[in-house]
């Protein structure tokens, strides 16, 4: 069952969104998506339009409060025509103090690991993770096969890059017995016409080597629209170009954990 971290410490680069519309992509094609709001914020259950945890959460489940089945902490969102399936374990308040705990306790990093170890009956997780390189985001380090990077064309994006690629080092040198594979990175929220300034950053960042650069994601009011819905892209708008870009980057994410 591949495993996705969608991942960088920067806010506000369409973390969510990815997570959201990768995964209503898959589902789309009738695949079994299931995403996890790991983020304390919790936007991603606010966009699915999902409640929050109020029982058996992944916040008690992280800090081992609560020993239950994973099952019980997922939540159908929908399913399509094509016979796929999108679930969600959504975020809780609780989350909020989860990181203070896990700091205390043995094995912290592999917490997550442990919980998603139960499921076996999804095509791809995505993890949507909090903007912040802390013990949360090492736990989705620990726990995904591979890495989805949300960018923006800017120069801030450069150097957060470099911070994140710093700790996924150091995540795979203490934590994991196989490096993390770095699916690339999806430009999101890019204005258009491109600026010079927008055009030199996604140049830069297209030399990256080993970080292809899968995707541009044009801001646009569809997004924004979906979001207030609960729906993903695939549904809300599916002949739109955001809905043919999260539909190329699903595809790219398939094959690459085949």
């Amino acid at each position: 069952m591949p495993i996705t971290a969608v991942v960088n410490q920067k806010g506000g680069v369409g973390k969510t969104a990815t997570v959201a519309h990768v995964a209503g992509a898959i589902a789309a094609a009738g695949g079994r998506a299931l995403v996890v709001d790991l983020d304390p914020q919790g936007h991603l259950t606010d966009a699915l339009k999902v409640q929050e945890a109020t029982g058996p959460s992944l916040a008690a489940a992280l800090t081992g409060e609560w020993t239950g089945k994973t099952q019980e902490l997922i939540v159908a969102h929908s399913t399509t025509a094509a016979g796929g399936a999108l679930d969600v374990i959504p975020t809780a308040l609780e989350m909020f103090t989860v990181g203070r705990t896990l700091d205390q306790m043995r094995a912290r990093e592999h917490r997550l690991a442990r919980i998603l170890a139960g499921l076996d009956d999804y095509d791809q997780v995505l993890i949507d993770c909090p903007p912040s390189l802390d013990i949360i985001t090492d736990n989705a380090l620990a726990a995904a096969d591979g890495l989805l990077v949300p960018v923006q064309a800017e120069d801030s994006s450069l150097r957060a890059l470099q911070l994140l690629l710093s700790q996924v080092a150091a995540v795979d040198a203490d934590l994991r017995d196989t490096p993390l594979h770095l699916h690339g990175m999806v430009a999101s929220l890019v204005r258009r016409p491109l600026t010079m300034l927008a055009r030199s950053v996604l140049d830069q960042l297209g030399q990256l080597e080993d970080l292809p650069l899968l995707g541009t994601v044009p801001l646009a009011v569809v997004v924004t629209e979906a979001w207030r819905m609960g729906q993903t892209i695939a549904t809300y708008a599916p002949d739109s170009e955001h809905a043919a870009v999260y539909q190329a980057l699903a595809v790219a994410l398939v094959q690459a954990t085949a």
